[in-house]
């Protein structure tokens, strides 16, 4: 049987594709691109905006049109809070399975012919964390997720992730070991922990289990191993945390910390629990301890009480903070969310183009960035080969992409790398 997968969205779906590939593959399936034809087809849906939601129901009416003798399966967040929406664009024919049903997928639809159906579990009333696990990194890869929760207890005002992925979940400790165990044994390099929200990990485990106390026993137990955390809250990054990064080798020198907002008032609407202040004081500490730490961010703009001062309040606080890159996006209402009731500010015309203003603002800032990296020595992950030239390329502990001029193979090693130049945000050196 051949299987393929089509993912959106965040980087736990991500991953839960690549557990299920897995799963897949143990019980003697190929696993080709979506592109090429096979028997069965996993969609793995995003719903965190109206846009990548039609871009799911546009994939699976794609599929369905020019490959209408395969299985098709659709997955994920969109189905979990909109199955009447993909019914209705799609037709009948396909099978619907909620994102608790995702460890479930494989056996289901090898042992079911026609695998059609609607399966959907009510997420709110799960309690542990589903069994999606991966052993080996996906085609060859020297950077692996491993998923370490799931859920959110935040309930922003503008965040249909709660209701699409349920209360907050922790994997036990023995099996995240377990999984960085084999990936190391396998060759990866980095780790990136990922999660829906993984400040909360642990809180369900019980006393003395935390994302810190994760942290601190995996470091040290896999010394050749880089980590690296691929986004954490403001309020969850503690002095403490702060020092121990800075002293921790193979810990990636590198924070995504959302921020949203810089107006005081919009972060209240949103429920975020900290304010512009909080914010830029923790990036000063940051950088206070971990000089040439990356510090990236997201931005929402056109929030409904967002007025053009609080943006450009936002605006202001950018400018000010040294954060490394920034992730700007338009505000998407999404139904069932409070938020979604509130009376709208701002057209979405002026909420593109306020996000337009941030992008730019965000070039400029890693431009700068690159900049200050010029002369010093960044520890990079070398992936691939680039096509043309004897140019590798890679990832630096900050989060830098980084072309590295070598004669000699050095795909899958971590290289100290001189940085020499910088073109287009992104450095070049020599080993």
């Amino acid at each position: 049987m051949r299987v393929a997968f089509y993912t959106l969205g965040c980087k736990v779906n991500q991953f839960e594709s690549w557990a299920m590939a897995e799963q897949f593959e143990s019980q003697g399936c190929q696993i080709v691109d979506w592109k090429d034809e096979a028997d069965i087809y996993v969609v793995n849906t995003c719903a965190v905006t109206s846009k990548a939601a039609y871009q799911s129901r546009q994939m699976l009416n794609r599929l369905k049109r020019q490959r209408p003798s395969a299985k098709i399966i659709a997955t994920g967040c969109h189905v979990q809070t909109q199955p009447a929406m993909i019914i209705e664009s799609v037709g009948s024919g396909i099978c619907l399975a909620g994102n608790e049903q995702k460890p479930l997928i494989a056996s289901m639809s090898l042992k079911h012919k026609g695998c059609t159906g609607i399966f959907i579990s009510e997420i709110s009333k799960v309690k542990q964390i589903g069994q999606l696990l991966i052993s080996r990194p996906p085609r060859g890869r020297t950077r692996a997720f491993v998923k370490i929760q799931d859920g959110c207890n935040a309930f922003c005002s503008y965040c249909i992730v709660p209701y699409a992925r349920g209360r907050s979940r922790s994997l036990p400790p023995e099996l995240v070991f377990k999984q960085v165990s084999d990936l190391s044994d396998a060759g990866v390099k980095e780790i990136v922990l990922t999660g829906i929200h993984i400040g909360f990990y642990g809180r369900d485990l019980g006393p003395g289990v935390s994302l810190f106390s994760l942290l601190k026993d995996l470091c040290p137990a896999f010394p050749h191993m880089r980590f690296r955390l691929s986004s954490i809250e403001a309020t969850e990054v503690t002095d403490e945390f702060i020092v121990w990064a800075s002293e921790t080798e193979n810990f990636c020198k590198h924070f995504h910390i959302p921020l949203q907002s810089g107006s005081a008032k919009v972060l209240k609407d949103m429920n975020r629990g900290y304010s512009p202040g909080d914010f830029q004081d923790l990036v000063f500490k940051i950088k206070k301890h971990i000089p040439l730490c990356g510090v990236g961010t997201d931005i929402m703009t056109g929030f409904p009480t967002e007025t053009e001062a609080d943006f450009h309040e936002t605006l202001a606080l950018v400018e000010r903070i040294p954060i490394s890159y920034l992730h700007a996006f338009p505000y998407s209402p999404r139904p069932g969310t409070v938020a979604s009731a509130m009376a709208s500010k701002s057209s979405r015309k002026e909420a593109k183009e306020r996000a337009r203003h941030l992008i730019a603002l965000g070039k400029q800032k890693k431009e700068r960035f690159c900049h200050r990296l010029l002369g010093s020595f960044q520890e990079v992950l070398v992936e691939k080969k680039i096509k043309k030239g004897a140019l590798w390329t890679g990832k630096s502990s900050n989060y830098m992409e980084v072309l590295v001029e070598a004669d000699q193979d050095l795909a899958g090693s971590i290289v100290s790398v001189r940085i020499s130049k910088t073109r287009d945000r992104v450095l070049i050196g020599t080993p």
